[in-house]
């Protein structure tokens, strides 16, 4: 096993679930605008969105680079009762996407951006795609992350530009990693 999957390992291992299973504040917010029945959650995690999405009815595939978070919430997902897909990929290196396309596609709070292109291709026409991540945008200390790992302003509604935006903030969220939040829900041109 190489060093940087291990620390991740480490991480899902160590980390304090104090907070449980609670999907995340912006998709509970926004679920009511999801639709359909498929959905690929990319950089689960421990898969605390793709559960909530597996609980509303939608047939879910989970992809993160750490086996742990991977078997967290496989556990998680038979306890409660629901079928989930999780699928382990080294999702800059040699990422393994799945080759069918999806109802909704969810990232959050992981950024890759070649991966963005293929985030894409992977939704369906007339689907879905819901990001949740870290900007530059707004006021406030910057983001302590790597550049590489925080969007510019805007740079999301250029990516998605050709796309019907649905709801985009951008820059009002503080995070705590310093720096703020930005957030899209688009629909794929039918």
């Amino acid at each position: 096993m190489n060093n940087e999957r291990q620390s991740w390992n480490e991480r899902w291992s160590d980390k304090d679930f104090s907070d449980g299973w609670q999907a995340d504040s912006w998709l509970l917010q926004h679920h009511r605008l999801l639709s359909g029945s498929s959905a690929l959650d990319v950089a689960c995690g421990r898969g605390r969105n793709a559960l909530f999405l597996a609980e509303q009815g939608f047939n879910v595939t989970a992809l993160d680079y750490s086996s742990v978070a991977l078997r967290q919430l496989a556990d998680k997902a038979a306890e409660r009762g629901v079928a989930m897909t999780t699928l382990e990929t080294d999702l800059e290196n040699s990422p393994q996407l799945p080759q069918q396309q999806f109802d909704l596609v969810i990232n959050f709070f992981y950024l890759y951006r070649p991966l963005l292109l293929d985030l894409r291709e992977r939704v369906k026409p007339g689907g879905l795609i819901m990001i949740r991540t870290f900007t530059s945008a707004g006021d406030g200390e910057p983001c302590r992350l790597e550049p590489k790992m925080v969007l510019e302003p805007g740079e999301l509604l250029q990516i998605f530009a050709d796309w019907e935006i649905l709801v985009h903030e951008e820059g009002l969220e503080p995070s705590k990693k310093g720096g703020t939040l930005v957030g899209l829900l688009a629909r794929k041109p039918a």
